[in-house]
């Protein structure tokens, strides 16, 4: 994955397709993080919620404050399968 901040929430997924994590949209992404989800989930072995980033990123305002606590909610996607607001 490349640097920088996610335009739209991202599920990453394992070789298998099971969910890893969903990232929200804004957040800042770069190679030291994607080890960290890494081996968080290798060690946890399962998926990683909401509260595993907290404490793996707790400088990471959109994992400490997510779209449902600010009131930025995602309704649907549009017709190009982007997260819209409505």
């Amino acid at each position: 994955m490349s640097t920088g901040k996610l335009t739209e929430p991202r599920v990453i997924t394992d070789i298998n397709q099971r969910t890893v994590c969903l990232l929200p949209l804004g957040f800042y992404f770069t190679d030291a993080r994607w080890e960290k989800i890494w081996q968080k989930y290798e060690e946890k072995g399962d998926t990683l919620s909401m509260a595993d980033l907290k404490v793996l990123f707790p400088n990471e305002e959109t994992v400490q404050n997510p779209s449902s606590e600010t009131g930025n909610l995602f309704k649907r996607k549009d017709e190009s399968n982007r997260w819209t607001r409505d």
